[in-house]
């Protein structure tokens, strides 16, 4: 006999066997559906931002054009679907008559990441030929240069650049106090902002196995140096999607918080930290604590870059270092003292050690004064 009750419950069995795969079906459905929805959605969107950036592009070449500026690019090309954008140049050039400049690289990759426009990075490929006013000319060449900018709403947020095996030739019949050529092993240079003060700006840059030739001069050991700074009031608004951080830095009262200043040339090593000032006509005055070793290194050193002074700062040295007081720092013994600077005049205590030339400014401290 059949069981009434079975047959319905084996007929809804069947029935509900049949509908989950009709149900797993539409839900797979819906998933590629919202797929190919989404990925639609993506490619309108690189699309559209890549036409804007092309637009843009375009703009300020014409503006740079319109300034009498001339760029050159033999092979250009807009790319990176989908996930970034990039621009390849090669070469890459540009010139302002005006001013009697011009510069051109061997190539220029700029790449810029969907999800975030305002971080670009940039690849740039020697050599590099450089002229500009005054019969300035340099040429260069790198193994690797990398750089890094980053921009918020209105302010820079970061600037990085990094290189190796940095090679360079100057000619300037006009100066001839600079290089003939200079090298570095390594070499980076960074640019923030501060965290604590949005319109400050950190610096911070490292040298390794840097050398130059100077004309006239012997040729000194090669020298590493790190660097970490904050300069506030250097970091204005953006405007034109420009930064001129040098006048508003002076305008700001020339502040350097110098938080280290490390050199090592000839086995003499030096670490400054303290508060400086430059006012407007590039003078220096402050206070610098400085910690140094093998300060008996420095007179041969004098003698390199000013051939006679070895005597006299052999002589300054004596008395100096009777105001040296001996510290423990990563397991070394330095001598330590505080610099007086005013007006660039530099002491420690009562004994004078020179002067610091002036700051080469050039236009800013007159816009700055503005």
């Amino acid at each position: 006999m059949i069981d009434p009750a079975k047959t319905d419950a084996t007929a809804g069995a069947d029935a509900a066997a049949k509908t989950r795969p009709r149900s797993a079906r539409r839900k797979f459905q819906f998933v590629i559906a919202a797929a190919v929805l989404l990925c639609a959605l993506w490619a309108g969107g690189w699309f559209w931002a890549n036409r804007i950036a092309t637009e843009r592009i375009a703009a300020m070449k014409a503006d740079f054009v319109a300034e009498g500026g001339v760029i050159g690019c033999d092979a250009e090309s807009l790319g990176g679907f989908p996930f970034k954008f990039t621009l390849d140049c090669a070469p890459a050039s540009l010139e302002l008559p005006a001013r009697g400049l011009s510069a051109s690289v061997g190539a220029l990759e700029a790449i810029a990441l969907l999800y975030n426009p305002g971080h670009v990075l940039a690849s740039v490929q020697g050599p590099l030929a450089l002229k500009a006013p005054g019969d300035l000319a340099v040429q260069a060449n790198w193994t690797s240069l990398q750089t890094s900018i980053r921009v918020g709403t209105s302010r820079l947020k970061r600037f990085s650049a990094v290189t190796d095996d940095l090679t360079t030739t100057i000619s300037a019949p006009a100066d001839p106090r600079l290089p003939t050529a200079a090298r570095a092993k390594h070499a980076e240079l960074h640019l923030l902002q501060n965290d604590a003060d949005a319109t400050a700006l950190d610096l911070a840059g490292t040298v390794d196995g840097f050398a130059a030739i100077i004309p006239g001069a012997p040729q000194l050991p090669d020298l590493a140096a790190q660097l970490y700074a904050t300069l506030p009031g250097a970091l204005p608004e953006l405007r034109d999607g420009h930064v001129d951080p040098l006048p508003a830095w002076l305008a700001a009262g020339g502040q350097v918080k110098l938080g280290q200043l490390g050199i090592d040339i000839g086995g003499f090593l030096a670490n400054a930290s303290g508060d400086l000032s430059v006012a407007r006509d590039g003078v220096i005055s402050g206070k610098v604590a400085i910690r140094v070793d093998q300060l008996e290194k420095l007179p041969d050193l004098a003698e390199l870059l000013h051939p006679g002074s070895r005597d006299r700062v052999a002589q300054i040295l004596v008395p100096l270092s009777a105001f040296l007081k001996p510290v423990q720092v990563d397991g070394k013994t330095w001598g330590e003292t505080t610099l007086t600077i005013k007006n660039g005049r530099v002491s420690a205590g009562f004994i004078p050690l020179g002067r610091l030339p002036p700051l080469k400014l050039g236009n800013a401290a007159g816009v700055a004064g503005s």
